[in-house]
């Protein structure tokens, strides 16, 4: 029998200007294909795309996904990143 009945959720976390604005949350599908998308982009929309595979806390296996956004792609901001925390059961259960 499988451990999660339901996949858990991944949460993305944007922060603009140094200032972390909330999370939301979405399935871990649509967080991978979001990584994905801006690992296409040219470098004058998404400067960096990182993954890391690491543990929460509680020692959870963990995907971390790190988008910087370039310089001047977005208007009266200096600084806009996306992080992406996704439950690697999650990932392995698609």
């Amino acid at each position: 029998m499988a451990r999660h009945t339901v996949a858990r959720r991944a949460t993305q976390y944007t922060q603009i200007d140094g200032r972390r604005c909330g999370g939301v949350r979405l399935a871990a599908h649509e967080a991978a294909a979001a990584i994905r998308r801006d690992r296409k982009q040219p470098g004058k929309v998404v400067d960096t795309v990182h993954v890391y595979a690491t543990t929460d806390r509680d020692g959870t296996p963990l995907h971390v996904g790190y988008v910087h956004y370039a310089p001047g792609y977005w208007s009266r901001v200096a600084d806009v990143i996306n992080v992406y925390e996704i439950p690697t059961d999650a990932l392995t259960d698609l």
